[in-house]
C-alpha cells in the first residue's frame, strides 16, 4: 500500500490538492480543486451530448528525439538523423503504433483543444481511467505511488480548468472511474482491512485519497461508499444517471481479493451495490449509463462476477442504455450472454464446434485476417458475434459492451461524442442514438513539426456511427443487426467489416 506523504497528507486532509500540472501549464493557470460537492445537474442546457475520454497515460518521462526502443525515454546515442529517417525516434507530438506512453505536452493541448471545440455542446463526461504512464520499464524508470497520484492530480485539475461553461463559467459534470494503472502497484486494490487485535475495519489509503481527488465529482452522501469500494453513481443530466464501477474488483489480474460469489468479498459487495442502485434507478424512473476501465469479458474478469454482471445487465435492460468502457485501446464492441448457456441444437458441423470453443476464450485470440499488436482480435471478434446470435436469443440473452480508443496514441490519440435522445416527452428519452470518432493524425504533425511548422495538431472526424455503420440508434438492437451485418457473406458485409477493423486502430 502506498505511504508516501503525499498519500498520507491527502488521506488524513492536511491539504486539499497540490500544484502538479502537465509540463508546460504556467504557474499562474494552475486550479485548486474546490471543497464544494458537484452531485447533480439542475439547470440545464440538455443538448443531449457527452464527451467519453479514456486511457490518457501521461508520462513525464517522454522525450521527443528519444528511441523507440526506451519506449521514448532517452535519446540515441549515436546516428540520430539516420534513426529518426527511419522512424525510430519520437516525434515531438508523440510516437504512434508504438509502446511508449503520451507526451504531457500534447495531453494538455488535447485537453484544451476538445474543450474549446465542445464545452458548449456537450452535458457532461465519461472518464474512464488510467492517466498514469505504464511502468515499462521498472529496472530503470520504477514507477511510484507517489507518481501515479502525481498524474491523476494533475489530468483532474487540467479537465476541471477546461470543462467549465463560457456563459457563468459553471462546471461540466466529470464522472470518473479508477484505472488499473491509477493504483499502486498496478491491478492490485484491496478492500477494507482489519486492524488486527481490535477488529476494526479500515478503508483502504489509495481510494481514501482519490475520494479527496475527486470530491467535486463524487455527491456527498456517497463518499463513504466510495471510500469504502470505489464506486459511486450520479445524475449526470436531467434523468440521465451514471454508475462508475471500480472494475478492478472484478479484474481477473487483481488476486488481492477473491471472487463476487464470495460473501463479504469486495467484489460480492459491488455486485449488491450494482442490484441496490439499479432497483432504486427503476424506481426514480432515470435512465443508466455504467461505466468502468476494464471491460467485461471472459478474458478480464473473474468468471463469477462476468455471470453476475451478465444477469443484472439483462434483469435491468428496460432502464440500462448503454455500457462504457477503455482498458483494450481498441475501437470495438463485444457481446455477452447468458448464463447458463442454453444448450445449442444437437446438430452441428465440426467448424461451428470449434467456433463455440473459441469464444468461450474471449475474443483476445489467435489468427484472422488482421492481427493488431500480436493479438488477433478481428477473428475472435468476428467468431463471438456468429456463435452469440446464432444460440441465444437477441436482447433476451446478449449485452453489448463498447470500448472505446484511448486519448493515448497507441494508434492515433482520439475522443468520442456521444448523443443521446434528450427529449423526456418522448419514450425514446434516454436512448444511445450515435456516436462520433474523433483523431488526430500524429504522423503528419510529426513531419510538420519536423520542416519547423509549430502548428498545434487539431483533430478531425474519422467515422460516424450513422453515416459509416448506417445505424438509426445506437440501441442493443441495433448493435446486435449490425453484428448480423459483420457475421454475412457479401460483398458489402466484407466491405463494412474492412472498414470497421481500419476503425479499430483509429486511422493507422
Amino acid at each position: 500500500m502506498p505511504s508516501s506523504y503525499i498519500y498520507n497528507a491527502i488521506a488524513l486532509g492536511i491539504i486539499g490538492s497540490t500544484s502538479f500540472l502537465v509540463q508546460g501549464i504556467p504557474q499562474q493557470q494552475q486550479v485548486t480543486l474546490s471543497t464544494t460537492s458537484q452531485t447533480t445537474v439542475d439547470s440545464p442546457p440538455q443538448y443531449g451530448r457527452f464527451l467519453h475520454l479514456t486511457d490518457i497515460h501521461v508520462d513525464d518521462h517522454f522525450q521527443p528525439g528519444a528511441t523507440i526502443t526506451s519506449f521514448c525515454h532517452r535519446e540515441p546515442k549515436k546516428h540520430k538523423k539516420k534513426k529518426a529517417r527511419k522512424g525510430k525516434l519520437a516525434g515531438y507530438w508523440g510516437a504512434p503504433a508504438t509502446d511508449c506512453d503520451a507526451a504531457p505536452h500534447m495531453v494538455s493541448h488535447s485537453i484544451d483543444w476538445i474543450a474549446r471545440e465542445w464545452k458548449d455542446k456537450i452535458d457532461f463526461v465519461v472518464w474512464t481511467g488510467d492517466n498514469a504512464r505504464h511502468d515499462t520499464e521498472p529496472g530503470k524508470i520504477r514507477r511510484s505511488g507517489e507518481e501515479i497520484l502525481q498524474y491523476n492530480i494533475r489530468i483532474t485539475e487540467a479537465l476541471q480548468k477546461a470543462f467549465r461553461r463560457s456563459s457563468d463559467n459553471s462546471p461540466i459534470p466529470l464522472i470518473p472511474c479508477i484505472g488499473n494503472n491509477d493504483v499502486h502497484p498496478h491491478n492490485k486494490l484491496t478492500g477494507p482491512t482489519r486492524t488486527v487485535g481490535t477488529g476494526e475495519e479500515q478503508d483502504n489509503t489509495q481510494l481514501v485519497v482519490y475520494s479527496h481527488i475527486w470530491r467535486d465529482f463524487i455527491p456527498a452522501n456517497q463518499l463513504a461508499t466510495f471510500r469504502r469500494g470505489g464506486y459511486f453513481t450520479v445524475d449526470a443530466a436531467q434523468g440521465i444517471r451514471i454508475f462508475s464501477l471500480n472494475t478492478l474488483y472484478f479484474f481477473d489480474s487483481n488476486d488481492a481479493v477473491g471472487r463476487c460469489d464470495l460473501y463479504g468479498e469486495p467484489g460480492w459487495e459491488h455486485m449488491q451495490w450494482i442490484e441496490q442502485q439499479l432497483e432504486q434507478a427503476r424506481l426514480d424512473g432515470v435512465k443508466v449509463y455504467i461505466m468502468g476501465h476494464v471491460p467485461p469479458s471472459t478474458k478480464s474478469f473473474k468468471r463469477d462476477c462476468l455471470h453476475e454482471y451478465t444477469r443484472l445487465s439483462l434483469d435491468y435492460q428496460d432502464i440500462i442504455q448503454a455500457h462504457f468502457y477503455g482498458h483494450a485501446n481498441m475501437d470495438h464492441f463485444q457481446i455477452l450472454h447468458r448464463y447458463p448457456k442454453r444448450q445449442p441444437p444437437q446438430q452441428h458441423d465440426d467448424e461451428d464446434e470449434d467456433d463455440d470453443e473459441d469464444d468461450e476464450d474471449d475474443y483476445y485470440g489467435d489468427n484472422d485476417d488482421i492481427v493488431i499488436r500480436g493479438s488477433n482480435i478481428a477473428r475472435k471478434l468476428r467468431k463471438q458475434y456468429k456463435r452469440s446470435l446464432k444460440h441465444y436469443d437477441g436482447t433476451k440473452d446478449l449485452v453489448v459492451i463498447h470500448v472505446a480508443p484511448p486519448l493515448l496514441p497507441v494508434y492515433n490519440p482520439g475522443f468520442r461524442i456521444n448523443e443521446y435522445n434528450a427529449n423526456r416527452s418522448c419514450p425514446g428519452f434516454g436512448t444511445w442514438m450515435k456516436y462520433t470518432q474523433w483523431y488526430s493524425d500524429l504522423a503528419y504533425w510529426n513531419r510538420e513539426y519536423l520542416y519547423d511548422n509549430t502548428t498545434r495538431p487539431t483533430f478531425e472526424v474519422e467515422y460516424s456511427t450513422d453515416d459509416d455503420y448506417d445505424m438509426k440508434d445506437l440501441s442493443t438492437q441495433s448493435w446486435l443487426d449490425l453484428a448480423q451485418v459483420f457475421v454475412d457473406k457479401s460483398a458489402s458485409a466484407h466491405s463494412l467489416w474492412t472498414n470497421y477493423l481500419q476503425n479499430m486502430v483509429v486511422q493507422t
